[in-house]
């Protein structure tokens, strides 16, 4: 599967990797034309804190909701077996977020494989469903600026990236790559590339969005 065909039929955007402190409950503003955009003026980033900004929940209960939505990965059998082609975007920000960007220009392939995701669970749908009821459409307007631009992030989803490089520069990559912390293996060499898988690493690749504006918990 290509990843424009995996992320129109999840529903996904694609997430930069250079956004590791994502976590479920983040915010994402949406114009009505434009790609989404995990900051704007006045936004909170996430929504625990803008139920914190307006008195909805305490400061215990705002870490437990944290605490809630810090969730652990799940293997979901079905979309382990899926391997998504052409991957270049997602590959590319990862050099990028690593700092290895001029390294694009060795990248002759890039796949992801082994995808996991973390999904908000039904429960905690429900209690922030209970939470958004509460706000007034005055006050829902000046938390969110305009609530139907306004979306938060129910799923996140987590893969192996590996990553196709021709092999005259297979030594120069790997001095680059040698001084990371990500968890980096050597898949197959060949005549002409070599293959380096990077372990997900608790980053994800992309996200599914809903809307603020009627939340259905």
């Amino acid at each position: 599967m290509f990843l424009k065909t995996f992320t129109k039929h999840y529903d996904l955007q694609l997430l930069p990797a250079a956004h590791t402190g994502i976590r479920l409950g983040n915010l994402v503003w949406k114009p009505f034309w434009g790609k989404p955009t995990l900051s704007h003026p006045g936004l909170p980033n996430h929504i625990s804190n803008a139920l914190y900004d307006i008195g909805l929940v305490d400061k215990t209960k705002w870490q437990n909701l944290l605490n809630q939505l810090d969730m652990p990965i799940c293997q979901n059998a079905h979309l382990a077996k899926i391997n998504i082609e052409n991957a270049g975007k997602v590959a590319g920000s990862l050099l990028d977020g690593l700092g290895l960007g001029f390294e694009h220009g060795y990248m002759l392939q890039a796949e992801i494989s082994a995808v996991c995701t973390k999904v908000m669970s039904n429960e905690l749908r429900t209690q922030l469903d209970s939470y958004l009821e509460q706000i007034q459409p005055k006050l829902m307007r000046t938390l969110f600026r305009n609530p139907r631009k306004a979306y938060l992030i129910t799923e996140l989803y987590y893969g192996s990236v590996k990553i196709k490089v021709e092999k005259q520069h297979e030594i120069a990559f790997e001095n680059r790559i040698a001084a990371t912390k990500w968890p980096i293996q050597t898949d197959h060499t060949t005549d002409k590339s070599t293959a380096y898988v990077f372990a997900h690493n608790e980053v994800p690749f992309a996200y599914k969005m809903e809307r603020i504006h009627r939340f259905n918990g």
